[in-house]
């Protein structure tokens, strides 16, 4: 490669010009298991199915303050290097947060930064974070009673550290949330409230609406 193309690429990379998709990645976002029979929800390190269309959450949903948390696949794509017994993998990932933007025609919504629980992920593996695409906050701004207040597109980044403690924010993924508040007549979902004990990821959201007339 012409040396200077390659220092332009290294000095994009360093200023966070180029998204990472090539390390660090959310690749999909998870269709929800069924609970288990005590209510509880499994995941296993991959997705079993994914989902094909929009997330769904009733922002006025006051058991859960109106919040979508979803699961996500993380991929870690660096290849292990702990090359002798004893060292350390620098390659493993620790995810610690995320950064989410925002998008809609109806409301003006602000970035979100959320610290989370560092969740690892070895080198040439995978694992399912649970992240708060609506949080508290940004579930307060949408609940306005009413029919589809808002289509929301979030932009998700995980950000965190390798074993060498230096740092990565993964390109963004993308998905988009119907908000629905209170009225779920007209779009074929059964309320929340109807549905039996488990709710995986939790009620007032797309994980528990079912087919049919509510």
């Amino acid at each position: 490669m012409n040396t200077r193309i390659l220092a332009a690429l290294l000095l994009a990379a360093a200023t966070g010009c180029i998204d990472n998709y090539a390390s660090i990645r959310l690749s999909a976002a998870c269709f929800p298991p069924t609970p288990n029979d005590d209510g509880s929800c499994s995941y296993p390190s991959t997705c079993e199915s994914v989902m094909m269309g929009n997330l769904s959450v009733d922002t006025t949903y006051v058991n859960t303050g109106g919040t979508l948390y979803w699961p996500f696949q993380a991929d870690n794509q660096r290849p292990p290097n702990d090359v002798r017994e004893g060292a350390v993998n620098t390659a493993t990932a620790f995810i610690t947060g995320f950064k989410i933007s925002y998008i809609s025609d109806s409301v003006t919504i602000p970035d979100a930064v959320l610290d989370d629980t560092t969740r690892t992920v070895e080198p040439e593996s995978s694992n399912v974070l649970s992240i708060p695409v609506i949080p508290l906050p940004v579930a307060t701004l949408l609940s306005v009673p009413d029919d589809l207040v808002a289509q929301v597109r979030a932009e998700i980044r995980a950000t965190g550290h390798y074993g060498d403690d230096s740092s990565f924010e993964t390109g963004a993924f993308t998905v988009v949330v119907d908000v629905v508040n209170e009225n779920w007549i007209g779009l074929s979902y059964a309320k929340p409230t109807e549905i039996p004990l488990g709710y995986c990821p939790q009620p007032g959201q797309t994980g528990v609406l079912l087919c049919g007339a509510p």
